[in-house]
């Protein structure tokens, strides 16, 4: 027994003297890369024009955070270097939270400032990929092209992985929302009989003035027109045959909550505001949009007697979205019958 605890004894006293030198031989802890780490999605079909994200798509299994992203060697199909990842444009970065309330054009300007992106680019420390409002048709291609390949190189201190063969296949550019435009060939759409697809509001309670019915959705139709490079948007009501309506006729509309525009512009024949642009200017309900904030939402109101003495409401709403800058105007027309605005 003595000889045993002399001999632990030794043991001990060698450990306790042999641990700091050998501390010193140790590597420092490294951060650890999951080989389970993965892309969840490997095809990106953003439509151009928009600035889209998207979030959430890679899983890093247990690595160590964080993790550094970066995109290489981002190629056509048939293998052709593209440095879409690489070179920057100015894009338009929100510095500021817009909440809806601002109260002119200028405050909203204040809210965002330029900087410089690529038009696809990936989160260089969260993974999230970005493609930016200003990559158009004019900088990328869009299907039925075949798109890009590219690669992402991540690590950490612990490692580095490639993930190879990532897709991006854009959509055609499309300005507006609700459109007719096929996303894949950008032609107009058409029904089985060949007939162009048109665009149609909601029409609630508005009686036509020639046959006393009421008229329903599909006899209006809504058109989009860009007019120059600007800042505005105007609304405009056509009848059937084709001549302006003055928007005052809609004597209930209340003119500050149509859009979030500012210095409207009224006359017999529009309805006009300076705007920012996109339409909505992010997700977020306000007085201007729908319920979840990804529209913005019109509604042109009037009243009149009707029969009986009796006071009726008619209005004629629409949800819609603008991506690109300029100035625009909506029409509206009843290419059917004209709306009774008169009293019974």
């Amino acid at each position: 027994m003595p000889g045993n605890r002399l001999f632990y004894g030794f043991l001990l006293a060698v450990a306790v003297l042999a641990g700091p030198a050998c501390k010193k031989y140790l590597p420092d802890d490294l951060d650890y890369l999951s080989e389970k780490a993965v892309f969840t999605t490997t095809l990106y079909q953003p439509v151009l024009g928009r600035t889209t994200f998207y979030s959430n798509v890679f899983n890093a299994g247990q690595s160590s955070l964080p993790l550094n992203f970066k995109i290489v060697n981002m190629r056509t199909r048939a293998g052709n270097a593209v440095d879409l990842a690489d070179s920057s444009v100015e894009v338009l970065v929100w510095k500021k939270g817009y909440t809806g309330l601002e109260k002119t054009l200028e405050e909203i300007t204040q809210k965002r400032k330029p900087e410089k992106h690529p038009l696809w680019e990936i989160r260089p420390h969260s993974g999230e990929f970005v493609i930016w409002a200003e990559a158009t048709n004019q900088q990328m291609v869009s299907q039925p092209d075949s798109g890009y390949f590219f690669d992402v190189d991540v690590s950490n201190s612990g490692g580095r992985r490639v993930f190879k063969n990532l897709i991006l296949k854009p959509l055609s550019q499309r300005a507006y929302e609700p459109n007719q435009f096929d996303p894949v060939t950008g032609q107009v759409k058409k029904d089985n009989n060949g007939n162009i697809l048109h665009i149609n509001p909601t029409v609630n309670n508005i009686t036509g003035d020639l046959t006393g019915k009421a008229l329903t959705a599909d006899q209006v139709r809504v058109y989009f027109r860009k007019k120059g490079e600007g800042n505005s948007l105007s609304f405009q009501f056509l009848d059937k045959d084709s001549l302006p309506i003055d928007p005052a006729k809609f004597n209930r509309t209340v003119l500050d909550s149509v859009v979030h525009g500012f210095n409207v512009k009224k006359t017999a024949t529009s309805l006009a505001f300076d705007v920012a642009y996109p339409i909505p200017l992010i997700r977020l309900k306000t007085r201007y949009t729908n319920n979840d904030g990804s529209q913005a939402a019109v509604a042109f109101t009037y009243d009149r007697l009707g029969l009986g003495g009796i006071r009726s409401t008619s209005s004629l709403s629409f949800n819609f979205r603008i991506f690109e800058k300029g100035d625009w105007e909506i029409v509206f027309h009843f290419y059917k019958d004209n709306p009774r605005f008169r009293d019974e």
